[in-house]
Parts: structure tokens; C-alpha cells; sequence
């Protein structure tokens, strides 16, 4: 027989559990009331107190020679008892069969009072002298706590003898107090989970629902958090225990997982750049969906590397863009090992790769050199602006003090700096990466930083799902639905209503309603207009301004511009030029201004495609193919003889193209791996290479990233304005202090 210490293999977990009013309900047992019930356990509980000299009628109190039917009830048996006496069960060893019929089962279980054992002789002596524990070069030593231990000899042996387990040796007496009815010492040895609640807790886990939430659902279903007969500590256990299950071959599973949704999608695009001992250092991937919301809205870009989502600390990078419905929508996503130039560098090339070569017009980003460098090497031509979070934190953060005596600065350098950084380049709804930032703040809701990298694929893919689904609902509200009246009936307030998608009106009728708190004046004929706010409003700008509208109202050739440029960053009509049009009795809206990216699906505009650069992507060459054959073999189907002909040189291309195919890598699937000093090696050979080595999970990293302390701009100001109060009234309390001490002097 082998003997082996609890922990390991010895261990297993109950399934079923009863209350302490369900054991032992026989016919010999009758309870009845409440009243009967207290009398009863209190005397069980009086019973367990004696210990070996309990009477020997007593239902719960162990007996030599007792008999279960397996170890589970034995274990439950003990447990109860211990409810009863006042103190937790410790299984402390197990016992298992060497022969090899019966595949090591355990034979013999040995459970102890959780006492058991000596206090270590080291511990006692600091305890007594009040000795530190000393800390280490690496930080403080990790605070835990240790069970107080007597030396307790209570014990029960049960032992399998011919298929029934027996009672073979025990001891009862304790050498310290006991604590009847501690609902911990019932259940804190063991954890009774039924098979449909650890199934339910799995279930739970893959949709990443925290620990709190997962209690309560199982008491609910329990009967109440009492009725549960484990702690949110057992669950959180288990939990680990599942995430467990998946560690060490981390990557692995991610590059199954990217193979199933590639085979799902063939429009599914993943690559894995490695080192030369195939451990991951940077990972791509883009969903299908984001093909089409790039092609379509991939003219503006907001990236960010701000958050460790996952247990190897690599930053998460999503690219995200805005829809024609003004939600935010995703182009694709990263994990990256560093903040290097060479690494942003890989991630753009691949983005750009797996999106057909199609640059974006302009990108925001956090503050980051290498990434600035990275963006000027691989996408030169578009327009880079700084997330202005970032710009006002670092400018409030070093030059607090300057803003916080002087009155009104903050004021001023918002009033100027900011309009003016953000309006002559588009960027819709956007002046920071609150886009990508919003991202991460979902992720975080139900990732954490123990989680796997399997664990947020999936949550990555929920998100998806939830802004397809949330894209569908809008297209159907702005086909199906309109308001049910107009704010104002003008011409163009029913054109915006036919044109736009529903999100979009309302932002282009909220700048429509505020053309009622404006004025204006023609500086010169129906070319060049002032507009300003009124006077008599409570709620006014920090400085009244005036702006001018230049036009051209000539009929079918209206041309209108304004100094703010709202319609350059966002796509829609500023107030001011909506103030000009309205009182100039135009009936129309150009449609130059109304842009094809926020009207609704069945009134864009059919724009010319933009042609693909060679290297595409596999879908946008069998898109633009498919078009190709479907007008040939159109014009093939006029007449017989050019069907035959068409006939015959599809045959003739069909038998060219095997011989292309055969004789170049065209890399099959859209998914790669980019080996370290070895260029990119195609998803044929990449095959080959995993069936030879697994990837390896990558190491953490630190992180550079955002301010550790993201807090709001003006109470940061108004934080160093209490502070600077603060030191100005303690040094006038010092200057009346050393007065006073002065003037005690002279008398």
C-alpha cells in the first residue's frame, strides 16, 4: 500500500450535501417543531461535547466498528460531528490499493481535528520575543495567515473491508475549546458541490461572470446564502482550478481556437510573430465583420496600448473605428511583448496586410514615441494626433501649479489650444482614444489579470457579436423608424430625416436647435457671414466669439464653409452654417454635406470602389473576381458560339492556374506565423512547423502605458488649488505664532 498526504490526488470533492436537519431522519428519530429540532441538536451538541465519553445512543457521534457505505459519507459523518462538537475536519491521509485491478483506489482515510499537529519551534520563539518577519530585497514578504495548532489528538481512521467502510480507530478528546454550530468548521474541510454546480460554475467562468456574481446564483438556487454549503473562496478555487486546466500551452489553444474560427469564417485573419525557440512575442487577429466595417470606415483609426488585460502582462491594442451609426466598432486587435519601434512596426504591417493594404486617412493614439516613429515608417501619408487626454494630463500634471494660481488659465487653454488641435482633420465624435480606451474598459469588466489569453479571445469575440447585433438593430430602427414630428419643419430638417442614419440625426438636429441661440450679420453678399451667440442666454461660452461663414449661394452651386471646422472633423453641418441656411430660405442641403458614411444603407450614394493594391486579402480577390466572371459569363450566355468559347478558355485558365498554384506558395489560409530571422512562413508550411514544436506561452513584460492615476482634469487643478490654501494658511498660522511669541516677550 502507498500512503500519501492530502493534497494531491487523495483529494476529492463530494457531490451532494444535506442540512443538518436532513441526516438521520429515520422513523426512530422524530422531529417535529422548531422547538423539537433546538432540542434535539443541542443534545447531539452536548453528546459530541464529552467526546470519548459520549453516550453511546447519540445518532452523530462516532462509533468503532461504524459502518458507510464509501468515504464520502464517512467524511460527511465526521463533519456533522464536528458542527455539532466545534471544530473543522482535516483529512490528513489517504491510503491506496497497490493492485493494479483496482487502479490505486484509496483504501484507508485518516481525518484529524484541524488542529492537529505542533506550532514549528521558530514561529513560537518570535511570537514570544515579538519578532518581524524581515523583508526581502524583492519587497515585502506576502502576508498569509496559519492555522493555530494544539497538537489535538481527535482522529477517525475509516478503512474499506470487503466493499463497506469501517470505523477502525478513534479518538474524540480535545485539548482545547471548542465552538459549537460554526457554520466554517461544517463545510471548511471539504467542498460539497453538486456535479450540476460545478457544471453550472464552468459554464459561468466561460463567460468570465465574477466570483460575487457566480455566489449568487448558486445560493438563489441553493435556497439562500445560508442554505450554500460552500464559501465564495471554494468557488474561487475551482475557478482556478479550471483555468488551470489550460495553462502551459496557452498559445497553443489560441492557435486552435484561431484554426476553428478561421474554418468558421474563411474571412478570419490571425498571425503569430515568434522567436527563434517558438515562443510568442506578438499576436494579430481581425474578425471577418471587420473587413467590411474597415472597407467602409477604415478611414479613421483610434489605437491604444494602454491596458494588461491577461496573466503574462502583454499590452492589449485594439484598433477601433466609428460606424455610420456612430458606434464604435472593431478592426482588429493585438497583444504585443513590447513598446518597441520594431514591434509597433509589425503590428501596423500586419494590420495594413490583413485589411488589403488600405491606409487609413488619419489615426489617434496616447503619446508614445516609438509609436509615432513606427505610424510615420509604415503609414506615412496619414494624419497622427495625439489623444488630447493625454496632452491636457501631462500639461495639468507638470504645470499644475501655474494653472492653479492663476485664474481663469485653465479656462483660456481649453478656449483656444484644444478647437483648434483637433478641428481641420477628420476625426469623428473623437478627440482622444476613447474609442479603444472604452474597449478596454469592457474587457475589464469581466477579464482579469490572471486570466488566459484563450479566456479574452472569447470575451473579444462577444464583443464583436454584440456590435454586429447592435449594427443590425440600427440599420432596422433608421429604415423602419422616424421621429414622430419635427422640431422645426424646415426643408432640410425632413431631408436630414430621409438621409441620415437615426444616431446621426439626432446630432445633426441638436446642432439644427442650437441655431435658435444664435445671431447673425451679412458682412458681404451672399458670400461672407458673422454669426455669434446671444446675449440673453443664462448659460453663455467662456468667450463670446464671432464666426465667420464664407459661401457661395449661387442656385446648384451652394458652397459653404465656417471657421470652426465641425464639418472637416465630424461630417456634419456646424450650427452656424445650419443658422445661414435656414435664414437665407435655403430649402436644401448640398449633397457634398451629407456625407455617404452617415446615411442610412439604402440611400448611399454609389461610389466607384477604390482599387485594391496587389497584395489582398483572400476574400477581397475572390469579391472582386466573382464580379469579373459574373459579367462574363453574362456576356457568354448571349449566344452559343460565345458560350462555347468562354467554355473553352475556362478550361484552358482552370488547367494555367493548377500549374500556378502547384508551383507557388500562395499561403493558403489567412493565418501566419512570423518565425524571427526566417521572414513570415505561410499557413502550408506553418502546418508543418507546429506539428514539429508547440508554441510557447511569451513572457511578461512592463508596461509603459497611460498615467497610473487616470483621474479627471479640472478636480486635479482644483486639488493643487486646496493644496496651495493649505500651505498658505499654514505658513500665516506660523507668522501669527512667532508673533504671539514676540509680543509674550516684551511683556
Amino acid at each position: 500500500m502507498q500512503i500519501e498526504p492530502i493534497g494531491g490526488a487523495a483529494e476529492e470533492e463530494y457531490s451532494e450535501v444535506a442540512t443538518p436537519t436532513e441526516l438521520h431522519t429515520d422513523d426512530d428519530v422524530n422531529i417535529g417543531s422548531q422547538d423539537q429540532i433546538e432540542d434535539f441538536i443541542r443534545c447531539e451538541q452536548q453528546a459530541a461535547s464529552e467526546g470519548n465519553n459520549a453516550d453511546t445512543d447519540s445518532k452523530y457521534t462516532p462509533q468503532i466498528g461504524m459502518e458507510f457505505q464509501d468515504r464520502n459519507d464517512a467524511h460527511h459523518f465526521f463533519s456533522f460531528y464536528g458542527f455539532l462538537a466545534g471544530f473543522g475536519v482535516v483529512t490528513t491521509h489517504t491510503v491506496r490499493t497497490t493492485s493494479k485491478k483496482r487502479n490505486g483506489e484509496i483504501v484507508k482515510v485518516e481525518m484529524k481535528c484541524h488542529r492537529y499537529g505542533k506550532e514549528p519551534k521558530q514561529q513560537i520563539k518570535d511570537l514570544e520575543q515579538g519578532v518581524e518577519e524581515p523583508t526581502t530585497e524583492k519587497g515585502a514578504k506576502r502576508k498569509t495567515n496559519v492555522q493555530v495548532r494544539t497538537d489535538c489528538p481527535v482522529v477517525m481512521v475509516v478503512k474499506e473491508i470487503k466493499g463497506i467502510w469501517k470505523v477502525i480507530r478513534l479518538d474524540l478528546d480535545h485539548n482545547h475549546e471548542l465552538s459549537p454550530g460554526n457554520r466554517d468548521q461544517l463545510f471548511g474541510g471539504r467542498k460539497y458541490m453538486t456535479d450540476a454546480e460545478k457544471s453550472m460554475i464552468r459554464t459561468l467562468n466561460d463567460n468570465n461572470i465574477p466570483t460575487r456574481k457566480m455566489i449568487a446564483i448558486l445560493s438563489y438556487l441553493r435556497g439562500g446564502l445560508l442554505a450554500l454549503p460552500y464559501k465564495n473562496k471554494d468557488v474561487s478555487n475551482f475557478r482556478t482550478k479550471i483555468n488551470r486546466e489550460i495553462t502551459g500551452n496557452d498559445m497553443t489553444k489560441a492557435l486552435e481556437y484561431f484554426r476553428n474560427r478561421k474554418s468558421e469564417d474563411p474571412s478570419f485573419y490571425y498571425k503569430f510573430d515568434v522567436d527563434d525557440n517558438m515562443k510568442v512575442r506578438n499576436l494579430f487577429w481581425r474578425e471577418g465583420s471587420s473587413l467590411k466595417y474597415y472597407a467602409e470606415y477604415g478611414d479613421c483609426v483610434s489605437f491604444d496600448t494602454t491596458y494588461m488585460t491577461n496573466k503574462y502582462n502583454l499590452p492589449f491594442a485594439p484598433f477601433c473605428g466609428v460606424t455610420g451609426h456612430g458606434h464604435t466598432c472593431m478592426f482588429g486587435c493585438a497583444f504585443m511583448s513590447d513598446e518597441k519601434i520594431e514591434t509597433f512596426v509589425w503590428i501596423f504591417e500586419t494590420f495594413l496586410e490583413s485589411m488589403g493594404g488600405k491606409h487609413p486617412r488619419s489615426i489617434i493614439t496616447d503619446q508614445d514615441k516609438a509609436m509615432r516613429a513606427a505610424i510615420k515608417q509604415v503609414m506615412p501619408d496619414a494624419r497622427h494626433m495625439n489623444c488630447f487626454f493625454h496632452i491636457k494630463y501631462k500639461c495639468y500634471n507638470k504645470n499644475g501649479r501655474c494653472f492653479a494660481a492663476k485664474e481663469g488659465l485653465q479656462e483660456e487653454f481649453e478656449d483656444r489650444f484644444i478647437p483648434v488641435y483637433f478641428k481641420d482633420d477628420f476625426f469623428p465624435f473623437l478627440q482622444s482614444t476613447s474609442r479603444s480606451e472604452g474597449t478596454n474598459a469592457r474587457v475589464k469588466e469581466n477579464v482579469g489579470p490572471t486570466y488566459s489569453v484563450i479566456s479574452f479571445l472569447k470575451e473579444f469575440q462577444r464583443l464583436v457579436d454584440a456590435t454586429n447585433i447592435k449594427e443590425d438593430i440600427a440599420d432596422n430602427q433608421s429604415r423602419e423608424k422616424r421621429p414622430k414630428e419635427l422640431m422645426y419643419g424646415y426643408n432640410v430638417e425632413k431631408q436630414a430625416i430621409e438621409l441620415y442614419n437615426r444616431n446621426i440625426f439626432q446630432k445633426f438636429q441638436y446642432q439644427l436647435q442650437q441655431t435658435e441661440r444664435l445671431k447673425y450679420k451679412e458682412i458681404e453678399e451672399g458670400k461672407c457671414f458673422e454669426v455669434w451667440p446671444k446675449n440673453n442666454q443664462i448659460y453663455k461660452p467662456y468667450r463670446m466669439r464671432k464666426y465667420i461663414v464664407l459661401t457661395d449661394l449661387t442656385k446648384g452651386k451652394e458652397e459653404f464653409s465656417c471657421i470652426c471646422g465641425k464639418f472637416n472633423k465630424d461630417g456634419i453641418l456646424c450650427s452656424h452654417i445650419l443658422k445661414i441656411i435656414v435664414e437665407e430660405d435655403i430649402s436644401e442641403i448640398p449633397e457634398k454635406y451629407i456625407i455617404n458614411r452617415w446615411r442610412k444603407k439604402d440611400r448611399k450614394m454609389n461610389l466607384p470602389m477604390p482599387e485594391i493594391v496587389p497584395k489582398t486579402h483572400e476574400m477581397l480577390r475572390y469579391n472582386i473576381l466573382s464580379r469579373k466572371a459574373a459579367m462574363l459569363t453574362s456576356k457568354g450566355s448571349k449566344m452559343e458560339e460565345t458560350m462555347e468559347y468562354l467554355k473553352e478558355e475556362f478550361d484552358r485558365l482552370d488547367t494555367m492556374l493548377d500549374l500556378l498554384l502547384s508551383t507557388t506558395n500562395t499561403g493558403g489560409e489567412v493565418g501566419s506565423l512570423s518565425v524571427q530571422g526566417s521572414g513570415t512562413v505561410g499557413q502550408g508550411s506553418l502546418a508543418n512547423l507546429l506539428e514539429l514544436a508547440d508554441l510557447h506561452d511569451p513572457d511578461r513584460v512592463k508596461q509603459k502605458g497611460r498615467p497610473a492615476l487616470p483621474t479627471r482634469l479640472k478636480p486635479l487643478i482644483e486639488e493643487i488649488r486646496r493644496k496651495m490654501a493649505k500651505e498658505e494658511k499654514k505658513k500665516q498660522n506660523k507668522k501669527k505664532n512667532a508673533a504671539g511669541r514676540g509680543l509674550r516677550k516684551k511683556i
